[in-house]
Order: structure tokens, then sequence, then C-alpha cells
């Protein structure tokens, strides 16, 4: 029974009749009525053309920041669309000029942005708390002693007493480094070095560069003594990968790395020997013939020149014989006429 129904029977006082009518119970409908229901919505949409009035109304409808995202290029477009693609980085499609940012970022000589710009945390924040390390001088200045003699003279000042320091402030003493200026000298323009740390055009600090290893001093397949020292290796003992380079073949990154035991001869002057003991080094890759397949592991001198001669004369024609009798017959007729010639 509904709350009108109820209210037709129990006397209701004026003043909550309108609050008793917002309470309506709503009838459930039926799944005929519903199926009715949408016949019709979509006979009024399949009927009905919007109009560009009502276009812009839904638009409008959107809220800025999907219009934003309608309009957005996807980072795989942007890369598409300019020169250089590795300039794109992840946060380029945000801009509203996207194109325009990748073309000026793209462009010679420019500096790029700070990395620090994205992080919600102030610039080297990290660094609070490390003590900073005391400036040390350059080894070509150390060499001249300017250091020791500057830690002599402050000890010598330590030792004063307060009338001495106060008396030399009235009447200071002046060179007390005596300086061999020859040496000086040739410390700033015979032995300077090059700093490290230098930085080229563009190179921004960023917080943990000094912390990074410089790759580009280390050469693949050059192994110091300090290397060799932590991997547990002695004089002719082959280094724990070769195994496995043995068995699946050199890095392909470096073409042109020669490995000892796997593509170059080992170093049997050390005394290394191949085989699987305790310091052995292995068994090279070989085919189903016997050969090596990536090199010459056992320094084989004869093998790689007959591969050079026939690597030389593949190709090439074979003289025939009946042109070798020719020659010689025509050289054995220009004696003869030769000697005619004379005898005339």
């Amino acid at each position: 029974m509904d709350i009108d129904d109820k209210q037709n029977e129990i006397s209701v006082d004026p003043e909550f009749a309108e609050i008793f009518s917002k309470f309506n119970a709503i009838r459930p409908k039926s799944e005929m009525e519903t199926i009715s229901e949408e016949q019709n919505d979509a006979e009024k949409d399949f009927g009905e053309v919007k109009t560009e009035e009502e276009e812009e109304l839904e638009r409008t409808v959107l809220s800025k920041k999907k219009r934003k995202l309608l309009n957005r290029m996807t980072i795989a477009q942007l890369k598409q669309q300019v020169k250089h693609p590795e300039v794109v980085e992840l946060h380029d499609a945000n801009s509203n000029e996207a194109l325009l940012l990748v073309h000026l970022k793209s462009y010679r000589n420019t500096v790029p942005v700070p990395r620090h710009w994205i992080q919600k945390r102030k610039y080297l924040a990290n660094k609070v708390g490390i003590e900073k390390s005391l400036y040390r001088l350059p080894d070509y200045i150390e060499a001249t002693g300017v250091s020791k003699m500057r830690d002599a003279l402050a000890e010598a000042e330590a030792k004063k007493s307060r009338k001495q320091k106060q008396r030399e402030k009235v009447r200071p003493k002046m060179g007390k480094v005596s300086m061999d200026w020859k040496m000086l000298h040739d410390a700033f323009f015979v032995y300077q070095t090059k700093p490290e740390h230098l930085t080229i055009h563009g190179d921004i600090y960023y917080e943990g560069k000094e912390n990074q290893i410089n790759a580009s001093k280390y050469k693949p397949g050059v192994m110091s003594a300090e290397l060799k020292q932590a991997l547990g290796m002695g004089p002719g003992m082959p280094p724990p990968w070769l195994y496995n380079m043995q068995r699946y073949g050199p890095p392909p990154s470096y073409p042109n790395l020669k490995v000892p035991g796997v593509n170059a001869p080992i170093p049997a002057r050390l005394g290394a020997q191949y085989g699987m003991q305790p310091g052995g080094w292995g068994t090279p890759p070989t085919d189903e013939d016997g050969h090596p397949i990536y090199g010459n592991p056992y320094d084989i001198e004869e093998e790689e020149e007959e591969k050079q001669e026939l690597r030389k004369h593949w190709g090439s024609f074979e003289e025939d014989e009946e042109d070798e009798e020719e020659e010689e017959e025509e050289g054995e007729d220009e004696e003869m006429e030769e000697e005619i010639m004379e005898s005339i």
C-alpha cells in the first residue's frame, strides 16, 4: 500500500502532508516495462539527429582535465613526428606546444633543464649531514713540497706564546716560505695535468654524479693487477668466465676482442696449459672436423698461412700449359732471328 493511500485513511496535519508526499514508495519496474522503455529510447535516438549546439553542450560538459587529455599527443605519436626522437622524455607530451619543445631541445648547443626540477624535495637534500672532504692539492703542486712547508710553519705558530704572536702582528716577518721558484714554475708549466672532473658543454651536475665510476678508462679484455688479486688469479691462471665463453662464444658486443683460450693463444710463457685440471684453460670450442670455431687458440701458423693463400688465390684464373708453351716458342723464334741478323 502506498503512502498516499495511508494518508487518505489516516488524518495528517496539513503542515506534514508535504513531507509525507516526498516519501512515496517507488514500485519496482517489471522486466517487460524496462524492455519497452529501452526500445522507446533507442527509437528516439535513431530518429533524432543531434544538432551542433547539442554537440557543443556535450563538449562543454567535459571537464578541463578531460579535454586536455583528449587533445594531448602520446609519447609514441610525438616521437613519430619529430626528427630527433631520442630527445623526447616522459613529460614532453604534457606541454602545450610539444613539437616546439622537442625542436628546441634538439637544437645545437642546447643546455637541458636540470633533472631535479621534478623532485619535490630540496636540491642536494641528501647531502645534509655528510662530512665534506678537505681540499687536497693536485699531485703536481704536492710534488713541490709546499704542503710540508706550510705544515711546519703551522706547527711553529702553535708553539709560540701570545706575546710573540702580538709582536709579529705589529712587526710581521715576510718571506717565511723559502720556495724554489724554478720548481714552482715547472709544476705549473711543465708537470701540470688536466683535472679529472672537467665537464663538457651542456653537462650539468646532478646529485650523486661524483660517486659514478668513469667507465671510459676501462678497456674490455684488459685486467689490472688489483682485479686479478680480487678474483684470486695467480700467474698463468684463467679468468673465472673463460669456461662460459668457451661454451657460448666470445661477447658479441666486442667482435674484435681477443680472448685467450677462446679465439687467441693462451700465455704459455706463464705455464698456462689447456685442460680441466685446477688452473687449466679448458678446451677451446671446435667444429666436427676439430677446427677452432672462433679463431686460432692453438697458435698454429701453418694453417693460418694456408688459409691466407687460399683466400688470395681463390677465384683466380689458372694459367693453361698451352699458353706457356706458346710463349716459350715465341721466345726461341726471337732468339733465332737475332742470331741471323747478327751473322748478316
